[in-house]
């Protein structure tokens, strides 16, 4: 399992309002308004009553924020909650802040990606 100090952005518990839309499990097109448990700049953690399956795609909508990203499954808890609700991680395919978190962790602002800039050459 990874530690805290592995991961690639700050993670954030907080319950933010988002609608995911995709196809579930039995190849029924859904969408459904959920809350997220978890967030960072990479995806988040929701509780859905749709079945997914591991790798498909879901669309993540912020009514608040206006934004909208594309993800991916990237683990799905086995144990259903008494209200029908099962846990699931959404990988964003593009980090970004698509929570609408106004002041987010300084590691969710830095490019990840990128590589620091080369040193300048100089003439020898």
């Amino acid at each position: 399992m990874k530690q805290a100090q592995d991961r690639r952005s700050t993670r954030l518990s907080i319950s933010i309002p988002v609608v995911i839309s995709g196809v579930d499990i039995d190849g029924n097109d859904f969408s459904e308004g959920v809350r997220t448990q978890v967030v960072n700049k990479h995806g988040g953690k929701i509780a859905t009553t749709r079945r997914l399956k591991m790798g498909s795609e879901v669309l993540i909508e912020n009514p608040a924020s206006g934004k909208s990203a594309n993800s991916k499954v990237v683990w799905l808890d086995g144990n259903q909650s008494p209200d029908g609700l099962r846990s699931v991680a959404l990988q964003l395919v593009e980090a970004q802040n698509i929570w609408g978190i106004s002041f987010p962790p300084d590691d969710w602002t830095a490019d990840l990606r990128e590589d620091p800039p080369a040193a300048p050459r100089t003439k020898p």
